[in-house]
């Protein structure tokens, strides 16, 4: 899968919960993304597989 789609749905899967994105990281497993919900600054590990952890 193409980098660019691979970040772009886990954006999409982790603003399911998130009000804003503020960053994103991406390694070969995962692509972390940080934002905010109800003012606290929270980041999730979207998998490749589609499993999603808080970190």
């Amino acid at each position: 899968m193409d980098e660019k789609v691979r970040v772009q749905k886990a954006e999409e899967k982790a603003l399911e919960r998130l009000d804003y994105i503020l960053d994103h990281y991406s390694s070969s497993d995962f692509v972390e993304i940080v934002g905010c919900v109800g003012g606290d600054t929270v980041a999730y590990r979207i998998y490749n597989d589609g499993r999603m952890y808080e970190g």
